[in-house]
């Protein structure tokens, strides 16, 4: 009895304790509230969403792509048990985000025991110090990797200049606004959307994305480094083995029989979940059809859906997203193999003919042998042998083309006018008049001509276009997904770049890395990296930016008085000249976009002399543009006249914003330019502010 009353009394004892403990809360020491120690780490899937909490039901704050530096500064376990990391990450702009990523995403820099002769060979081949960190991690992991520099003499901001020419890169027209361009010809204020180029789907790259994508230090890990392998054939590496592991689970897989759509269960591809390095899943068997911006990304003659509508999902788990599986990104930033990117683009500078050059004769008709299989892998590994291309290449540039699935309309054979006809890497397909760009593809691969054309059947495309990208790239120095995206050697820089999607030379680096199995990568593989001149100290931050950019004004007037120059939504001073009897006036400003803000209009004070009157529009993205109208009181000035200012606006003749004044009869600052928007609010640009989760949400 004694020792019974006696464990009552301990249970007492300890219940009290937990009482004053739950009620005080800070009476026993918890380890979480202990200081986390901050670690570097780098996003390790195609598309990453950052949340605003840990688990996928909290809003997105924003998306990384692969390779993405950021600092991990704490750790939380989601409801369902996982472990989701607190990230801070720091855009182009300087400015910084916090959120929450799944653990599996992010990986960790590999442990680096200094070794003096690497050291020695980063100096030999003159690699900059921002370039050696990633570099002694890989050879940390894969001492056998051989790293040479290619220097090419640019300058970094000449080559940035070059590349963000309005046209020259693209992105899709549902990335965040960041990654677009405001660039002259690129966005059309009047109406606050971003106009497509090659079709609807696709608009201009701005130059902070090109920055990120053009940046080699952005892209030194495992995956993403196979951009910068060479791409010659090598018969003691190149196997049929390792091309069976890369192609596992795409329609490559099966076999030519059909024109291409042999994929098991439908076009699916292999099942797993949220692997970013796997075709698992994630591409759909419908999908967003084609890569080809002049269909809007719908699969002409196929079962293709509206490109940005269906199959976005981006990784971050394996909670299915919309229209699709979980685990590619429809954004295509680094691993993406979906075929959401522009099919291939012939930037062709002088002089250059559109069937190649003629001084090789190996894409003549009757040079070469066909294989006589259907198997794609031994349709691929001819194509290889016989054009000098690694054949790993060639499966990744027809997964990227066409999508894992096999879903794209150059490949069906029956795109209705070209019935039997094939072009498995969109050579030459570009919209052109009425012809879609499947069409115009279908339409030269139809004609005869060189590197085995017409192309009536699978294996005469895969063989020809081999042919074609041998000669025309691989041989005159374009000999990686680096230089085949971004021409920065030889004579035609800048030009003669196979694709406009910005993200092409990342992504199809990344299907390129699946060929290679660990036992492949402890040997000696040769990856040429571009250096370029005056560089910036440290790797080109991704942009993180999102919401309209549009910050320019509709309108700007004064009740009474008429301002000089006369009102341009460009310009951004002003002048006003009052006499000294007016103590105050009244500034009339709207913005183009409903969703920005205007601060500074209104009724203002004006003190003796000069006054500057700063209206300062905001827009969604929180780009703040500031307009002056300086105003001095002086003798015999101008007084207030019922005929002249008001509610006016020089360059947009429609009302614009919400609340801003009527534009009507006395327009003092000339016709201007009609505002299709209607009342200054504007439409969301095609869909540019939607990205659609992985779990489903908006």
């Amino acid at each position: 009895m004694r020792r019974y009353k006696k464990a009552r009394k301990m249970a007492a004892l300890l219940a009290s304790v937990l009482v004053i403990d739950s009620l005080v809360g800070t009476i026993s020491p918890h380890i979480e509230s202990m200081a986390y120690m901050e670690r570097s780490a780098t996003v390790n899937a195609s598309s990453l969403n950052v949340r605003s909490g840990p688990g996928t039901t909290y809003s997105i704050v924003t998306k990384l792509t692969s390779g993405a530096a950021v600092t991990v500064i704490d750790e939380k376990t989601a409801s369902d048990g996982a472990l989701w990391y607190q990230i801070r990450v720091k855009g182009s702009g300087g400015t910084e985000t916090t959120g929450y990523v799944s653990k599996s995403y992010l990986k960790f820099p590999v442990s680096y025991t200094s070794d003096a002769d690497f050291e020695a060979y980063l100096n030999s081949e003159r690699f900059p110090e921002s370039y050696k960190v990633r570099l002694r991690e890989l050879h940390a992991q894969y001492p056998k990797w051989v790293f040479r520099a290619q220097h090419t003499n640019l300058d970094w901001n000449t080559a940035v200049k070059e590349e963000s020419q309005v046209g020259r890169n693209l992105v899709h027209t549902n990335s965040m606004s960041s990654w677009k361009s405001i660039a002259d010809g690129a966005f059309n204020w009047d109406s606050s959307t971003w106009p497509g180029f090659d079709g609807s789907s696709w608009v201009a790259a701005s130059e902070d994305i090109v920055k990120y994508y053009m940046d080699p230090r952005n892209f030194l890990d495992e995956t993403n480094v196979f951009q910068f392998l060479t791409h010659t054939y090598d018969s003691n590496s190149h196997t049929v083995e390792g091309l069976q592991t890369m192609v596992k689970g795409s329609f490559l897989a099966g076999t030519a029989a059909g024109g291409g759509g042999s994929s098991p269960g439908g076009g699916s591809s292999s099942p797993g979940g949220g692997d970013s390095s796997s075709y698992g899943p994630g591409v759909s068997g419908g999908g967003p059809g084609v890569n080809l911006p002049s269909t809007g990304g719908a699969s002409s003659g196929s079962g293709g859906s509206s490109s940005g509508s269906s199959g976005s999902g981006t990784i971050e788990s394996a909670a299915p997203s919309k229209g699709s599986t979980p685990g590619v990104s429809q954004e295509s930033p680094h691993a993406s193999i979906t075929p959401n990117t522009p099919r291939v683009l012939m930037e062709y500078g002088p002089g250059v003919s559109l069937n190649g050059p003629s001084a090789d004769n190996n894409g003549s008709s009757g040079s070469v042998t066909p294989s006589g299989s259907t198997n794609y892998v031994d349709i691929i590994m001819n194509a290889g042998t016989q054009s000098g291309v690694n054949p790993y290449v060639l499966a990744a540039m027809i997964i990227q083309e066409q999508s894992s699935s096999g879903t794209g309309g150059s490949i069906t054979g029956t795109e209705a006018g070209y019935e039997g006809y094939y072009n498995f890497f969109n050579i030459e397909a570009y919209q052109s008049g009425s012809m879609s760009a499947v069409q115009r593809g279908l339409w030269w691969a139809s004609q005869s001509g060189s590197y085995e054309r017409p192309w009536n059947s699978p294996e005469k495309s895969i063989l020809g276009g081999a042919l074609y990208y041998g000669n025309n790239y691989v041989k005159v120095g374009q000999d990686t997904f680096y230089l085949k995206k971004f021409n920065v050697q030889g004579n035609n820089l800048y030009k003669h770049q196979y694709m406009t999607n910005i993200q092409g030379a990342a992504s199809e680096g990344a299907v390129y890395a699946k060929a290679y199995n660990d036992e492949m990568k402890q040997t000696a593989l040769e990856f040429k990296i571009p250096v370029y001149n005056n560089m910036p100290d440290n790797a080109c931050s991704q942009p993180t930016t999102d919401g309209n950019p549009n910050n320019k004004l509709s309108n700007l007037s004064v009740d009474g008085f008429v301002m000089t120059p006369t009102y341009n939504r460009d310009t951004l001073e002003y002048n006003l000249i009052v006499d000294p009897s007016v103590s105050s006036i009244t500034v009339n400003a709207s913005a183009i976009d409903g969703k920005a803000t205007v601060n500074g209009s209104g009724t203002i004070q004006l003190q003796s002399g000069a006054n500057d009157v700063r209206i300062a529009v905001t827009a969604q993205n929180g780009s703040v543009r500031e307009y002056v109208v300086h105003v001095v009181r002086q003798d015999n000035g101008p007084t207030y006249s019922s005929s002249v200012g008001g509610s006016t606006g020089g360059s947009s003749g429609s009302s614009a914003g919400p609340g801003g004044g009527e534009v009507g009869p006395g327009v003092s600052g000339g016709p201007g330019v009609s505002d299709p928007s209607s009342g200054g609010s504007a439409g969301t640009p095609g869909g540019s502010n939607i990205s659609i989760a992985p779990d489903g949400s908006n």
